[in-house]
């Protein structure tokens, strides 16, 4: 009996963060998100509800520069021990992405995507190593080992008028018979 109530300490925390993510609401695209950190919101909107979570861990090197473009940042968050790694993109400071990589030992890839189908309903995409929600112009993807990722993808690459090489390659093509004409 006492070993059981050990480990029910063990997994209250992660009962309470599919809990969390399994809470039933009427969505809209502002609703979309993890801890009360939502896609949408703006980089000073994050921060304060970061510092108002208490589970959410708000480190002082918190911004990671990997984009040589100055209105792209991520911003690194954690939540000790269940999530380790906390990623928010931002761009013009609009939070467009989060990408939420869970320590497989207390959260595990189908404890996520049975909370996730409970809240958005049936997926709509399946693979092998991955499940993914379309919702309002926003993608959720939960991947194996134990990663949820929350991308307003079209809307980013609206914003931010990017061509993938093929569509840009394709583009320089249909100009150059242009002006062969």
């Amino acid at each position: 009996m006492k070993r059981r109530l050990r480990n029910t300490g063990i997994y209250m925390p992660i009962i309470f963060i599919i809990n969390l993510i399994a809470v039933r609401f009427p969505l809209s695209a502002d609703d979309i998100g993890f801890m009360g950190i939502n896609i949408g919101m703006t980089r000073s909107e994050v921060l304060e509800a970061a510092e108002h979570t208490p589970m959410i861990e708000v480190p002082k090197n918190r911004d990671v520069e990997l984009f040589p473009v100055e209105e792209r940042k991520i911003l690194t968050l954690s939540i000790k021990p269940e999530v380790p790694f906390m990623y928010l993109q931002f761009f013009n400071e609009k939070l467009y992405a989060i990408t939420v990589i869970f320590d497989e030992r207390y959260v595990d890839y189908f404890s996520l995507c049975d909370a996730l189908q409970k809240k958005y309903g049936s997926y709509t995409t399946l693979s092998p190593s991955w499940r993914q929600w379309n919702l309002e112009g926003i993608i959720i993807k939960v991947e194996k080992p134990a990663v949820v990722k929350y991308i307003a993808l079209e809307e980013f690459l609206r914003e931010t008028d990017f061509k993938s090489k093929s569509s840009a390659e394709k583009e320089q093509r249909k100009v150059l018979l242009l002006d062969a004409l």
